[in-house]
């Protein structure tokens, strides 16, 4: 519900978003969201790019009422950094004109298609909802063994508190310190999950045929996003939820080359 709230009420105070008008790109998206079920309703690009540079597309909304929504930082042709500079511009120069006209931003209408294919991947997968009941399961647990816990005169004796047990104190102790072994833990084994859902969504859209576009799609992504493509694989494995570019980008290969 906060989601949706969130989407229809609180983002647009801060972002402009304007519906995608019709054309050939709206035409493809409402295409290949029908050929997988997907119930889109709107199409919507938001004004990232006064904020950053940085580029996504996502999706929301409750059962029958889903709608996409894409940064004009994904879009070639909505990206202001590929708008021609107004005439006039005080200390515009022929060599600023040239350096803004040849970098380019953003994705061709076949890669953002890629990249939707992706996003839609978690959808018909069922990771999002995979992911809720994780939490749901997680934050029952929680106060589960809190419940349990608050009653133990030892944890309050160990911090001091000889005689009372306040309630905030036996928060803090149980879910700051207590739980500290097994929050990491459960970190860990959300990344390692996360990192599986990327490359099942990185699959999906390989079936869908838009390996080769989904291929330059995350290049160029990275690219705009300032991400560097080199990591350890260690420190990757245990922080980042998303794979390195290179290691998606070697399981798209194959496909690529066919």
């Amino acid at each position: 519900v906060l989601v949706t709230i969130y989407a229809d009420y609180i983002a647009p105070l801060f972002d402009k978003f304007i519906p995608l008008p019709e054309g050939e790109l709206k035409q493809q998206i409402e295409t290949m969201a029908k050929s997988i079920d997907f119930p889109l309703t709107k199409v919507y690009v938001v004004e990232g790019s006064k904020r950053s540079s940085h580029s996504n597309a996502y999706f929301y909304g409750f059962f029958k009422n889903k709608r996409i929504v894409l940064f004009d930082t994904l879009l070639e042709d909505y990206s202001a950094l590929n708008k021609e500079p107004a005439e006039g511009e005080d200390g515009e120069n022929e060599e600023t004109k040239s350096k803004t006209k040849n970098k380019k931003q953003g994705c061709k209408n076949e890669e953002v298609l890629a990249v939707l294919g992706h996003e839609l991947g978690h959808w018909k997968l069922g990771h999002t909802v995979k992911n809720i009941i994780i939490s749901q399961m997680n934050s029952f647990l929680c106060f589960f063994l809190f419940a349990v816990l608050i009653g133990q005169k030892e944890l309050f004796a160990a911090f001091g508190f000889y005689d009372t047990q306040p309630t905030l104190i036996g928060l803090m102790i149980i879910f700051q310190f207590i739980f500290s072994p097994y929050n990491e833990v459960l970190s860990f084994c959300l990344t390692v999950l996360s990192r599986r859902f990327e490359f099942q969504a990185d699959a999906f859209a390989k079936e869908l045929g838009k390996a080769k576009d989904l291929y330059s799609a995350l290049i160029k992504l990275n690219k705009d996003n300032l991400g560097f493509p080199v990591s350890d694989w260690i420190f990757s494995m245990w922080h980042y939820s998303h794979p390195p570019l290179l290691e998606r980008l070697q399981a798209l290969k194959d496909a690529k080359q066919e």
